[in-house]
Order: structure tokens, then C-alpha cells, then sequence
């Protein structure tokens, strides 16, 4: 791949020698297309280059293997595609937390996943939080302080159809309330309202919870439940607190799909 070189399941730009994801501590988990495995058009992992942790992978729910226009590795979600990874210090937090991805969809019918910390199929232990678009391709993040109770924040404006954007979840216990809760697009903060999920409350620390976060799915089984029909790209990085504005411009031209 152009711009690219493997050394030890981890992949530095050639033309980009000032910046390395992993010169900045936030990154706790970094999922890497680059360095994953694929077989008949099909992505068989997702490793994450910064633990011994990848995404597991079912061979009836295997994302399509793609390419953006510059070479950027895809991984194509459609109807069940799922990617389950387990629940690790490194992807868990609860006091502070952001994920951060490229992803590209077009005309979208219901609730499509990115990221889900639920009680789906072989999901997690409780839910925690939710990074979804919604059928108007707006950004929905829901942060949940019990089990059926917490907030939820949904942009004002969706993403561009078949365009790639940048999305960012941030959660900050530190802020208190609904400030906790914020995501960005593109690197800007993001305009949108706050409604409850469940019986609402006051966020505060999120949840400790066990088993796997799913990726383009609620459910790691053949019943699909809002699957994701569109692309994430290159890279999921996972961080323990929020990015100034030079390192979220980092991030996002590492690997930006084009």
C-alpha cells in the first residue's frame, strides 16, 4: 500500500514521520485494518496493534474488504456484519473516554452501529454506550448510568451521504451532566439536543461492564439488530480522555481516506 510500511503488526506513513498514533499516551486501543487478516474478500480480524486483543470475527458476519480512492483499507458493513471485541482496560473506561473513527454511508433506513458497549448477542454484561447514526445519517451517542437509564445526544445536522467523515465520541465525568456527553464531526464540536434514554438521570461515571463491544452490530448472531450499511476506514482508536485540537488533527490525517 502507497505511504505505508509493516514492521511487527504496526504501520508507520513514510510521509508523515512527525506523527505516530502511538507516540500519544490517550491511546489505549488502536483497531488496524493495515495490520488485519482478510481471506475471499472478507476481513477474518480486526487486530489491535497495541494489545494483544483483536476483534473476533464469525465467518457468516465477515465485513467486505475495500479500498478508498487513495488506498486507505475499508472494512464494508452490511445486513448481519458484526466485529466483537473483548472488553479490556484498554477500551473500557468509565470515568473518561473518546472513539474516533472515519466512516462513509449513504441513504440510510433506521439505526445503523458503529460501536456498542450493550446487551446485544454476545455483547457486554450491561448497557454502557452506544455510537450510532440514525436513518437522517445524524450522529447518536447514548451514555447509560444503569442499565436502562442514562442520556442520549443526537446532532442536529447527519453526515454527508457517501462522503467520509471524521466522528468522535467524547464522554468526560469530570464536566458533569450533559456536558459529559458530547460528540464532534470533522474535528468540531457537534450542535444537538439531549433526551432521556429509559428513565433518564444525571450522567456521572459510566458503568463497569464485562464481555465484548460489537462493531456494525447490536447482536453478534445471524438476527441482525441496526446493522451498519456503509464503511469505517482504516482505523477505530480508543483514548482515555479528550484531544486537544493538534492531536485530533493528527488522528484524523493518519490514514485519511480519500
Amino acid at each position: 500500500m502507497s505511504g505505508l510500511s509493516l514492521s511487527l503488526g504496526r504501520a508507520k506513513r513514510r510521509d508523515s514521520p512527525a506523527f505516530s498514533p502511538e507516540q500519544n499516551t490517550k491511546l489505549k486501543a488502536w483497531l488496524r485494518l493495515a495490520a488485519s487478516s482478510q481471506s475471499g474478500g472478507e476481513w477474518t480480524n480486526w487486530v489491535d496493534v497495541l494489545n494483544a486483543n483483536p476483534g473476533v470475527i464469525n465467518a457468516a458476519r465477515r465485513p467486505a474488504v475495500g479500498a478508498s480512492a487513495n488506498g486507505i483499507p475499508l472494512a464494508t458493513f452490511a445486513t448481519n456484519d458484526c466485529v466483537s471485541v473483548p472488553l479490556i482496560p484498554a477500551n473500557n473506561q468509565t470515568t473518561k473516554t473518546s472513539i474516533a473513527m472515519w466512516v462513509r454511508v449513504g441513504n440510510l433506513v433506521g439505526t445503523n452501529t458503529l460501536v456498542t458497549y450493550s446487551v446485544g448477542t454476545a455483547g457486554a454484561s450491561a448497557r454502557k454506550l452506544f455510537m450510532l447514526l440514525d436513518s437522517a445519517e445524524r450522529v447518536r451517542v447514548d451514555a447509560y448510568i444503569a442499565g436502562t437509564a442514562g442520556r442520549i445526544f443526537t446532532t442536529t445536522a447527519g453526515l454527508t451521504q457517501n462522503a467520509f467523515a471524521w466522528v468522535r465520541l467524547n464522554y468526560n465525568s469530570l464536566l458533569g451532566g450533559d456536558a459529559n456527553l458530547t460528540a464532534r464531526i470533522n474535528a468540531a464540536a457537534a450542535a444537538g439536543a439531549y433526551t432521556d434514554a429509559g428513565a433518564g438521570g444525571v450522567l456521572t461515571t459510566l458503568p463497569t461492564v464485562t464481555g465484548n463491544l460489537l462493531i456494525g452490530n447490536t447482536n453478534d448472531s445471524a438476527v441482525a439488530s441496526s446493522p451498519l450499511f456503509g464503511d469505517i476506514a482504516g482505523n477505530i482508536y480508543f483514548f482515555d480522555d479528550d484531544l486537544t485540537a493538534i492531536e485530533e488533527a493528527n488522528y484524523m490525517n493518519f490514514d485519511r481516506p480519500t
